[in-house]
């Protein structure tokens, strides 16, 4: 029989002990990084993990309806406690204020906004949403969202749209790491409204259509753009020309508190940027 060396049998007890400290522990159990949803590891933050959105249906079912002209919106707090602040507007529009779970990461979700059985979602680049009917015509819109905290933080407020009839208002940190610990809220503002007045007169050169939007229509962004010029077109048709919708958009971005956005139709048609430089009356 061959015999076993003390030096062998040494070397094969260091081989396996190196071969053990090496191996990863047995067990089902989760290691410490994996997604749990439980008590987070000791000195790391616990992150709660985002509740899925209601369905539209849902939300429409349970939320506080908020009118402006003949549609109406229904927005649901994301929090069991949180009640939806509505306020009218006298131009028409309404805001709706809801409260937001302050938490780093992930987003908070504060809040679902449903639109009427028949009309659909479009969100535009900077953040505002235009509502259309069946027939893809402006019906409404929002402008976009807002947020503000009790300390003051910096905070980043987004719709996301999760389904043509509904949408969700999530609030983050404005800035990279950061967090806002202090009471918050959330600010959706809603309009149909868009054409305070639009009346043919006589300005120096000629004939000016003055343009009076909405309070809502002038800070709606892109969306309440996109109604504002439909509406003026739909009571003056002959406003219908390049000219005139380069220095309605001129008006729109550049001059949107001013008392009316005067459009003249005998104005070169001198292009989007051009027609910015000439501060919206290109020559």
């Amino acid at each position: 029989m061959q015999r076993t060396t003390p030096r062998l049998v040494v070397a094969g007890l260091v081989l396996t002990a190196l071969l053990t400290a090496c191996s990863p522990a047995a067990g089902p159990g989760p290691t410490p990084s994996s997604p749990t949803g439980g008590t987070a590891p000791e000195g790391e933050p616990e992150v709660a993990e985002t509740p899925a959105p209601p369905t539209a249906a849902e939300v429409r079912a349970t939320g506080t309806p908020v009118p402006s002209g003949a549609l109406t919106l229904v927005v649901r707090a994301d929090l069991e406690t949180g009640t939806v602040a509505v306020e009218p507007q006298p131009d028409g529009s309404v805001a709706a204020t809801v409260p937001v779970w302050a938490r780093t990461t992930p987003p908070a979700l504060a809040a679902s906004v449903a639109a009427p059985e028949g009309t659909t979602f479009e969100p535009q680049v900077d953040g505002s949403v235009v509502l259309r009917d069946a027939g893809g015509a402006f019906v409404g819109g929002l402008a976009p969202v807002t947020a503000t905290s009790e300390d003051d933080a910096r905070l980043r407020a987004t719709f996301d749209v999760v389904a043509p009839d509904l949408l969700t208002v999530s609030v983050s940190p404005g800035l990279p790491g950061g967090t806002f610990d202090a009471p918050a809220s959330a600010r959706v503002w809603f309009g149909t409204a868009v054409l305070e007045s639009a009346e043919w007169g006589e300005r120096e050169g000629g004939r000016s259509l003055a343009v009076d939007p909405t309070p809502w229509a002038r800070a709606g962004g892109l969306a309440a753009q996109d109604g504002t010029w439909a509406a003026v077109v739909a009571q003056e048709p002959e406003a219908d020309s390049t000219t005139m919708r380069d220095q309605f958009l001129c008006h729109a971005v550049g001059a949107p508190d001013k008392d009316t956005w005067n459009l003249e139709p005998w104005r070169p048609d001198a292009g989007s940027l051009a027609t910015l430089a000439a501060r919206c009356n290109p020559e």
